[in-house]
């Protein structure tokens, strides 16, 4: 017979005065109950794997599915936050999603968090809420498509070699360590803001290739780079997933002037419209990614000056995030 847990997430005040006018035009009983619900369970995990392996995904999607109901615009605001409060404190007890809410290195996107995601993670072999949270959020399409995209722009560069490879926002070079030997003979250099990232990079690539290592924004390392190129492909990543429209036209913009080689090549991703893990990303996670459609890219590389005849544009696995490039 199983123990009364010894601690108890406090549920939303279903009293309180600030959200009474706010949130008349919403049923807030419903999400109110969802909440609690999706507390109970995760305070009472069953021992068995397969059940607690189901419970999650169902009480996950249960709490998503009422979320979903609301506009887009009420998923941050501080009085559905208000009610999601203990929902948000479990979540939080899982180390990703707490890196996803907090950024602890001070920028979105970190590279130890980018390490995580490429991992993935086993079922866990406890009860305890918060590792089959993490489960959930590191095993879910959204996740999936980031490894995707990794793959996608190792089997880009591979492509190249031996050549001269540009990585921006590199990060550890999560990529790149998907089987480094490959790239014996080529130059590569490494772009991130982060030193320990670019620490990691380098050690994981050194002993394989002449790497060059730039720490700084995007335009300036881009400038200090082009002594290395002109590069046969850059790969910028996930980068844009976080830069508004103007800023990503000045880097393509760079790119395509300084550092580009004719006949190179420059490949990004960006999530795409219509994520249906966007209700949890953002209500949930505070992870907030800028969303785009295939018309949005089109736009922002015509902007930069390239051909739309050199532009293609697919879907990954998942069909959650695009896969980009251009040709010189």
């Amino acid at each position: 017979m199983r123990e009364a847990p010894t601690s108890v997430i406090p549920l939303p005040d279903r009293e309180s005065e600030d959200m009474d006018e706010t949130l008349g035009r919403t049923d807030t009983g419903r999400l109110d109950r969802k909440v609690a619900e999706f507390c109970r369970y995760f305070e009472l995990m069953p021992s068995d794997p397969a059940a607690a392996m189901h419970g999650t995904v169902a009480q996950m999607h249960a709490l998503c599915s009422e979320l979903a109901t609301l506009p887009p615009t009420e998923w941050s605001a501080p009085h559905t936050q208000k009610l999601l409060a203990p929902a948000i404190n479990l979540h939080s007890q899982s180390n990703f999603v707490r890196r996803l809410r907090e950024w602890p290195r001070g920028y979105p996107g970190d590279f130890e968090t980018v390490e995580l995601l490429a991992a993935g993670s086993r079922p866990p072999t406890t009860n305890r809420g918060a590792d089959w949270i993490e489960w959930y959020a590191l095993n879910t399409a959204i996740a999936q498509q980031h490894r995707n995209k990794i793959l996608w722009q190792y089997l880009k560069m591979c492509a190249t070699t031996p050549g001269r490879i540009l990585s921006i926002g590199c990060g550890g070079a999560a990529d790149f360590q998907i089987a480094p030997h490959r790239f014996t003979g080529s130059t590569v250099v490494l772009v991130d803001i982060d030193k320990q990232a670019l620490a990691l990079a380098e050690e994981r690539l050194r002993r394989y290739c002449d790497v060059h290592i730039v720490c700084g924004d995007v335009r300036r390392s881009i400038r200090r780079a082009q002594d290395e190129g002109p590069f046969d492909i850059v790969v910028c990543g996930g980068l844009f997933d976080y830069l508004d429209d103007r800023t990503i036209v000045l880097i393509l913009k760079e790119l395509r002037q300084r550092v580009l080689r004719a006949g190179g090549s420059v490949a990004f991703t960006n999530i795409a419209t219509g994520n249906p893990f966007r209700v949890w990303m953002e209500a949930i996670a505070d992870w907030k990614l800028i969303h785009r459609s295939e018309a949005d890219i089109r736009d922002i590389v015509t902007d930069a000056g390239f051909d739309p005849a050199d532009l293609s544009i697919a879907r990954d696995a998942t069909g959650l995030t695009h896969l980009i490039e251009i040709s010189a």
